[in-house]
């Protein structure tokens, strides 16, 4: 009876540790934006993270999806023979610059693993040997990204969520579903609020996100300013 009361008091003492751990971002976490952002550019957001330790972190929003094709942004990719699907708005920062996401159990040479089978790719010839469709391969524009300190600054504020990623939420059939899908019930209905009370709140404009207009802006822009011709192949990609 002892060591069943121990054996108890192990497992109860063990529990918020674990909690927490869930709690902690990580390369191949998801952070779901709480009711506390707001703006167009990261509200209602699922972010995907590549990358995080004590310098900094960087991720994708996975969405997102734009009514934007790849080749209306950057030609002479092999790397689009094929692909029948959009761009996602990866986030805000560089979006001169473009990503892939492949889910396959043989990635080509120069992926990275990020969770299971999913892999960020090189966005290069190899891909198009890859499978084409949206269920397997998806390319964004942008990415999100924080400074050292700056998203555990944001965590302790409570502006996200962190939920373990997995192959299907990362590759939703519905993307613009998968907040809802993965924001708590009593989450959700405060944002729901927060939205239709902001409605009657000027709100400077900015980065708007995952519109037909703004990546064609920002492609513009960065080809006006010389950064890349995405007619001309030179948008950045990676």
């Amino acid at each position: 009876m002892n060591k069943i009361v121990t054996w108890l008091v192990f497992v109860v003492w063990l529990l918020p540790a674990a909690a927490g751990a869930d709690q902690q971002p990580a390369k191949g976490k998801l952070l779901v934006a709480t009711e506390l952002v707001h703006g167009e550019v990261f509200a209602q957001t699922v972010i995907l993270l590549l990358h995080y330790d004590e310098d900094g972190a960087m991720g994708i929003v996975v969405n997102r999806p734009t009514d934007v094709e790849p080749e209306e942004v950057v030609a002479d990719v092999d790397a689009f023979s094929g692909y029948s699907g959009t761009l996602y708005w990866g986030g805000p920062v560089r979006m001169n610059s473009l990503r892939a996401l492949l889910r396959t159990d043989t990635p080509p040479k120069g992926a990275e693993a990020i969770i299971d089978s999913v892999h960020q790719a090189p966005v290069d010839d190899a891909l198009k040997d890859t499978p084409a469709d949206q269920a397997s391969l998806r390319f964004f524009i942008g990415y999100a990204g924080w400074a050292a300190g700056q998203l555990d600054h944001e965590m302790a504020r409570g502006s996200w969520h962190v939920v373990p990623a997995s192959e299907e939420t990362v590759f939703a059939e519905d993307p613009r579903a998968l907040w809802k899908r993965l924001t708590p019930p009593r989450v959700h209905r405060a944002a729901v609020q927060s939205e239709q009370q902001a409605r009657h709140i000027a709100i400077p404009v900015g980065i708007a996100a995952a519109s037909k207009t703004t990546v064609r802006a920002s492609t513009e822009m960065t080809r006006t300013h010389g950064e890349a011709n995405p007619r001309c192949s030179r948008l950045y990609i990676r």
